[in-house]
């Protein structure tokens, strides 16, 4: 009787080894830095698990693709570092949630923020506090307390953060307008929207954690070069968010970036489906110039590591990608683990 031969164990698929992941980004590395970013990864957002336990507004099924988009961003940081900035985003995205769902009163989230504030100046926890995501705020204050650059930088991290809260507050009178005047509603151009959109999608308050967390000080050497690179990136976030969700705005009577081109675009008297098309080419267009741009300002840059301008240019190119196939509320790669 012939023999059988043993089934050989078949080496990991593409499939397997990238998790459910569908990106260009990944697929330019090789198989050893993918493990190495989803070992890293599955230890961070361990990690962070841990920590978004005890804060029940935060989502935690947006663990994994923000430890994923951090790593991926700065495999060469470590882990204390990576968890430390997922934590402002995992934070930011939560505070995103209450005002895009309208589930508190906008009167309670006003005075949410001003609390929110002052945490950010620097006070402390108050005996009665009830609101959970001041205490995971201050937590995450003491936490970057640990790195040495923090009192060169907090200023510039807490200024970026209360951008993002205030920008909170306006896209919400923004979206109060629109909805209650539709096509006449007075509504900011392009430009102004972006302003203050670079800011919402959390772009800059993940950038200063970056640079704090790091710890490169020769980036105070390179500091003007570094804010622009930081907002040049922070830009393609917000449009790569919008080019995803646009959609769901549209149906939802929300703005952003493409709703606006595209009313512009009506008012000049191009139909309807020509016009989101137009307005959609706008968006992709300026996200390629402005990821061109990063580049060009990364080379221009000169820290004694380089690696500081790499996560900031890499976390642009990787939430672009990321957002062409996946978004931050579904994405989970399974369990993602080992």
């Amino acid at each position: 009787m012939a023999s059988i031969p043993l089934k050989q164990p078949s080496a990991p698929t593409r499939a397997v080894l990238n998790y459910g992941l569908h990106s260009e980004f990944f697929a330019r590395l090789n198989e050893e830095k993918k493990l190495k970013i989803f070992d890293l990864t599955a230890r961070a957002s361990r990690e962070l698990h841990r920590w978004a336990a005890k804060y029940p507004l935060i989502r935690r099924v947006r663990v994994w693709p923000l430890s994923l988009s951090v790593t991926a961003a700065a495999p060469f940081a470590g882990l204390n570092a990576l968890v430390s900035m997922a934590r402002v985003s995992l934070w930011v995205f939560t505070i995103d949630d209450l005002f895009d769902e309208e589930t508190v009163p906008f009167s309670e989230l006003r005075r949410r923020v001003e609390r929110y504030k002052e945490i950010l100046n620097g006070a402390k926890p108050q005996p009665n506090e009830r609101d959970t995501l001041a205490l995971a705020l201050c937590d995450i204050r003491e936490d970057l307390l640990q790195y040495d650059l923090f009192p060169v930088l907090s200023e510039d991290w807490s200024k970026a953060i209360i951008g993002t809260l205030d920008g909170m507050m306006l896209e919400h009178e923004w979206r109060v307008e629109y909805r209650q005047n539709g096509a006449g509603a007075k509504l900011p151009d392009y430009e102004a929207y972006l302003k203050y959109g670079m800011y919402t999608v959390g772009g800059p308050p993940h950038v200063w954690t970056v640079l704090i967390a790091l710890d490169d000080h020769s980036i105070l050497q390179n500091y003007e070069m570094i804010s622009e690179l930081g907002l040049m990136a922070s830009t393609c976030i917000r449009l790569a968010n919008d080019l995803r969700s646009y959609e769901k705005e549209i149906r939802e009577a929300k703005i952003n970036s493409v709703v606006i081109l595209q009313r512009q675009a009506a008012q000049e008297g191009i139909r309807n489906e020509e016009s989101l098309q137009w307005a959609s080419k706008i968006v992709e267009k300026q996200i390629q110039e402005s990821l061109e741009r990063c580049i060009e300002l990364q080379h221009l840059s000169h820290t004694h590591t380089g690696n500081p301008e790499q996560a900031i240019v890499d976390i642009a190119r990787f939430v672009c990608d990321f957002y062409v196939n996946h978004d931050y509320h579904t994405f989970t790669a399974g369990a993602g683990r080992f």
